[in-house]
């Protein structure tokens, strides 16, 4: 595993164009499940993303995976970073509102904190991190209201599977780093293919793929899923977590909503309700304020007695 280092402002660029991305993808998924339905479109987004990534890899002459012990990574990862989160995504939405998966899946950097603490030496928890999550977590919250987490019976179990995902998110960011000495572009590419198997087989079964005539539309929707909101994504992701840490990569999640608000807002004339704007400033200041250094003999927050 490599060491990390301090963000620097470059990193927070890349940060916030990574939740543009990713943001962005409620605005393909919505034209894409006209006629595709959800887990056909997750395969095939994982799929076709993943392929693009192994040819970019192969005609710039990149390492290819080797070695067991590499596979075995690989294959955890793909499962943690890409087919489990997003079955258990599906299906939580299909229990609870938008608002609520984003506060849920705003767990994951919290999460994300405690995992890099416990099994890293250099992704420790600090105050001045501790103090970021706390404020990015109160922006979503302002966006999507606290009310949302209101509900009962199914409820409960979809709220259950969103912090699942969470989780899976975080601990997939450990294991990015474990696969340090293979080339971004190739653990991208592998992850989202081996994620692809994952995804397959229930698709074949559940959605019966055969039997839809998706338009020109959804299609093209789908190709900017895999592309963009995955492909491209993904690379971003890596890279982010093999030189700055899994925690600061996880504040993402905070911004993934405000760009989900920004690009409904552009495209679709949704006007932004005025919490928008105070839950934006909360989480930047949260996502500076993460990245600030402790003073020399404060490097964390003591876990002992």
């Amino acid at each position: 595993m490599t060491d990390i280092r301090s963000p620097s402002l470059a990193d927070i660029g890349k940060l916030v164009l990574l939740g543009a991305i990713w943001g962005s993808s409620f605005l393909w998924i919505g034209i894409a499940v006209e006629d595709l339905p959800p887990f056909t479109l997750a395969a095939g987004r994982l799929f076709i993303g993943g392929l693009f990534l192994l040819l970019v890899a192969i005609a710039t002459g990149q390492r290819l995976p080797h070695g067991w012990r590499v596979w075995r990574l690989l294959v955890i990862l793909s499962a943690l970073n890409a087919a489990l989160p997003f079955v258990l995504i599906n299906f939580g939405q299909t229990r609870v509102s938008a608002g609520n998966a984003a506060i849920l899946i705003g767990a994951g950097p919290f999460v994300a904190l405690m995992i890099s603490h416990y099994f890293t030496g250099d992704d420790r928890i600090t105050l001045a991190k501790a103090a970021g999550m706390a404020l990015g977590f109160a922006g979503v919250v302002c966006l999507v209201g606290i009310d949302a987490l209101g509900g009962r019976g199914n409820a409960v179990i979809g709220q259950l599977a969103i912090v699942c995902a969470a989780v899976s998110f975080a601990a997939s960011g450990l294991i990015t780093r474990w696969l340090a000495p293979l080339p971004v572009l190739v653990s991208a590419a592998w992850v989202l293919i081996l994620g692809a198997g994952y995804m397959v087989p229930i698709a074949l079964v559940v959605d019966q793929p055969w039997s839809r005539q998706p338009s020109l539309e959804s299609l093209g929707a789908l190709l900017m899923l895999a592309l963009l909101a995955t492909a491209l994504a993904y690379l971003l992701r890596y890279q982010i977590i093999r030189e700055v840490g899994a925690v600061f990569m996880s504040q993402v999640a905070y911004l993934v909503p405000i760009f989900g608000v920004v690009w409904a807002w552009m495209f679709l004339g949704e006007r932004p309700d005025p919490a928008a704007y105070l839950a934006l400033s909360l989480i930047l200041v949260g996502i500076y304020v993460s990245r600030l250094r402790p003073k020399r003999g404060k490097s964390a927050v003591s876990t002992s007695g």
